[in-house]
This record gives structure tokens, C-alpha cells and sequence, in this order.
């Protein structure tokens, strides 16, 4: 870890003292945050923004991965009459480092949204970036088919992201793991199919989010009704 610079500003203002972190692949699902739910609308805050009811545990963790990375606490509060749970890193280095990282600034559409070339070039990075990527804008879904009058339950997993170039990435991702992905005819979904595909999506890429591991586990204990 390295320490940042104490920094004077006018007025007798100064940054926090944090750390900053070498590249790693807890720094790579932290990216993966970021590039999903995440966002920097000013030079002093990341925020990223979750479920307030389904990612509730969620929160604790990414409140755990910011203090290992960084060394500081991030605020965690409820938007005011939303669902939604802010949870806040208030740094101005923090941030700096961030955008020199690869994290767009502002509309991360319009600034480049791609997972950066340091987590492309090592593939247990690429692995934790897109489990950080499927925590924060991914689902398991259960949908349900009848064959001969018996219903069943498949389960699937879905991606989405209006970046075409990231949707991209992710679908190279898990090819590159042997798992089958299908981009959809607009290019802002990336799904898995098969069963077999999000067992091994969950074997090889894990989850840090009790949400999507909760799904999983309901699917498996009732799979035909």
C-alpha cells in the first residue's frame, strides 16, 4: 500500500490521508462496483448505489472492501423516498485515483465505460471485475416452462449495460471461462442460458452479493413443481 500525500488547499483545507492501493484483484471487483452501479458526478465523491431492501447485506461488504483498499470508512444512507442505498467514499484522492484508473467521470456512457486495460491484461482480474460487474447490474432469474402438463423451473442470469463495448468484454470474459454467453439483437444484455452455464459462473467467478447467491440456492431446492 501506499500512503497519499498530505495536500494543503486554500482556505486551510487539506485531503484525508488514505491509501492507495496496489493493483489487485479485491481492487479489480472494487472496479467492477464502479463500472456498475457506481459513479463520480464531482471531484471529491465515488458513490454507488444499490437496492436498499435487496442488497441491504451487500452493503456491509462493499462498506469492508472500501475500508481495506483505501483506509477510510464510506457513508452508507438511504435516498430520500427511493429504494436505493447510497453508499459514499468521500475523497478527493480517492477519486483522482479512480479516474487515472480508468473510471470514467461524469456520464459514464458518454466518457468511455469499458473495463480498463490493467484488469484486461491479468485473468484473475478479469474474473473479479466481472463479478463485481454481475453483484451490482446483474440478476438470477427463475423463469418456468411446461413440458407434458409438468411445469419447470430453469434459472438464468442476465447482465445489462447500455455500453456495448463493455457488454462485449463481459461475453469475452466468460467465453474465455468456457461458459456460453448470448448477447442480445440490442446489445445491452449479455444472458446465460443453461443451467450448467450459472452453476459454473458461480464456481469459477463467485458472488459477494447475498442476493444473488440467495436465488441460486431457492432455484436448486425447488426445481420442478
Amino acid at each position: 500500500m501506499v500512503v497519499a500525500s498530505l495536500l494543503k488547499y486554500p482556505k486551510k483545507s487539506h485531503r484525508k490521508l488514505v491509501l492507495l492501493p496496489k493493483y489487485s484483484v479485491r481492487l479489480a471487483e472494487f472496479f467492477g462496483l464502479m463500472l456498475g452501479d457506481g459513479g463520480i458526478n464531482n471531484s471529491w465523491q465515488a458513490n454507488i448505489t444499490i437496492n436498499a431492501v435487496k442488497d441491504k447485506e451487500y452493503a456491509t461488504f462493499i462498506s469492508k472492501l472500501c475500508e481495506g483498499l483505501f483506509g477510510i470508512s464510506p457513508a452508507i444512507y438511504k435516498r430520500k423516498g427511493k429504494q436505493a442505498l447510497i453508499v459514499s467514499l468521500a475523497s478527493t484522492t480517492v477519486v483522482d485515483f479512480l479516474v487515472v484508473n480508468g473510471i470514467p467521470r461524469g456520464n459514464k456512457l458518454k466518457g468511455g465505460l469499458k473495463i480498463p486495460s490493467w484488469i484486461l491484461a491479468k485473468k484473475s482480474y478479469r474474473i473479479a471485475c466481472v463479478r463485481g460487474l454481475i453483484d451490482t447490474d446483474g440478476c438470477l432469474f427463475i423463469h418456468k416452462h411446461t413440458v407434458s402438463g409438468r411445469v419447470y423451473k430453469n434459472i438464468g442470469l442476465c447482465f445489462t449495460s447500455y455500453s456495448v463495448e463493455l457488454i462485449f468484454q463481459v461475453a469475452a470474459v466468460f467465453e474465455e471461462c468456457g461458459i456460453s454467453a448470448h448477447i442480445s439483437k440490442r446489445g445491452s444484455n449479455v444472458y446465460l442460458y443453461r443451467a450448467e452455464s450459472v452453476a459454473k459462473y458461480l464456481k469459477v467467478f463467485g458472488t459477494s452479493n447475498e442476493r444473488i447467491s440467495s436465488v441460486y440456492r431457492k432455484w436448486r431446492d425447488a426445481r420442478v413443481v
